[in-house]
C-alpha cells in the first residue's frame, strides 16, 4: 500500500466510525447540552464536516467549501447563536452555545464531503502529497495537512462523541 491508499483507508475509517456514532441517534439526541463544557453532539458533528470541507476545499484544493457551493449551510443548520463583532472564538462559542443542526440532512452534508473528500483523495499521486501547502501552523505538505487537519481532527471528535452518548446513558463507540 502506499501513501495515497494510507490515507484515503484512514479518511475512509474515520468517516465510517463518525457515522457509526451519529446514524442511530435522534434529533432529541444530537440536541442535547451536555453539562459543564461539553459539547452537544449535534454541534461537534457540523463543527466536525464543516471543518474537513473548508480544509479540503479551501485550502488543498483553493476552491469554496460544498458549505457554501452547494448550500449545505443553508440545508443543515437550523439555529445558531448570532455572531459577535470583533469575536475570533465565534465558531468555537458558536459550536458551545448550541448550533442546533437538521439531522438528516447532516448526513447527507456528511456523505456528501466524504465523497468529495476521497475522490480528490484518490486523484492524488505520492509525489501530490508532498506539494506543500500554507497552513494555520505554517507549511505543511498536503499529507502532512490530510494527516493533521482531516483524519486526526475528525478522530477527536469522534471520541467526544462518543463520551457524550455515555453521558446521555447510550454506548459509546459502536465495537
Amino acid at each position: 500500500m502506499n501513501t495515497v491508499g494510507l490515507i484515503q483507508y484512514s479518511l475512509g475509517f474515520a468517516f465510517n466510525v463518525l457515522e457509526q456514532l451519529v446514524t442511530d441517534l435522534t434529533q432529541e439526541q444530537v440536541d442535547w447540552m451536555p453539562p459543564g463544557n461539553v459539547n452537544p453532539i449535534g454541534a461537534l458533528y457540523w463543527h466536525t464536516v464543516s471543518y474537513v470541507d473548508i480544509i479540503v476545499h479551501d485550502w488543498a484544493m483553493g476552491k469554496a467549501p460544498l458549505k457554501q457551493t452547494a448550500g449545505w449551510q443553508e440545508k443543515v443548520v437550523i439555529a445558531c447563536p448570532p455572531p459577535v463583532e470583533g469575536d475570533p472564538m465565534g465558531e468555537l462559542r458558536a459550536i458551545r452555545e448550541g448550533v442546533c443542526i437538521d439531522l438528516p440532512a447532516m448526513h447527507e452534508y456528511a456523505q456528501a464531503t466524504s465523497q468529495a473528500l476521497q475522490g480528490w483523495v484518490a486523484s492524488l499521486t505520492p509525489e501530490d502529497l508532498d506539494r506543500t501547502i500554507e497552513t494555520v501552523i505554517g507549511e505543511l505538505t498536503t499529507g502532512q495537512m490530510l494527516e493533521a487537519f482531516v483524519v486526526w481532527h475528525i478522530n477527536v471528535h469522534c471520541g467526544e462523541i462518543s463520551a457524550t452518548r455515555g453521558l446521555q446513558g447510550l454506548k459509546g463507540y459502536p465495537w
